[in-house]
């Protein structure tokens, strides 16, 4: 499923970079390609949609605070999901790339705390 999102998002910012969308993008770069500009131009779009995610969901702010669109919020974590797609497709990864990385860490992860809380 996520490979198949994937290739339609690369599908999508394939199209962007053959209509010219990007300055500075030759028309024929094939995705995914290692291009630190459009990484680093999507890195700083997922600043923004996260402060969309917290705009969403004002609880986190204090406990006094119960603004919330749930259904806001979710698609502004989907915008999180996509553009951090982005990011992985303009460093050169593919999804089978990222779906091994994401399995590797959560071992890591669920190992660390394994080894914590058992000792």
């Amino acid at each position: 499923m996520f490979s198949e999102l994937y290739e339609q998002q690369m599908n999508f910012q394939q199209n962007l970079i053959r209509k010219g969308v990007y300055d500075n993008v030759g028309r024929d770069e094939k995705l995914p390609a290692d291009n630190p500009k459009l990484e680093s131009y999507h890195i700083q779009q997922l600043v923004s949609e996260i402060g969309e995610v917290l705009n969403a969901d004002k609880r986190w702010k204090s406990f006094r605070n119960s603004k919330v669109d749930l259904e806001n919020k979710k698609e502004e974590i989907a915008d999180c999901f996509i553009v951090l797609m982005n990011v992985a497709m303009f460093s050169g990864f593919t999804a089978e790339d990222i779906l091994n990385s994401i399995e590797e860490k959560i071992k890591v992860n669920n190992e660390r705390i394994r080894m914590k809380y058992e000792e």
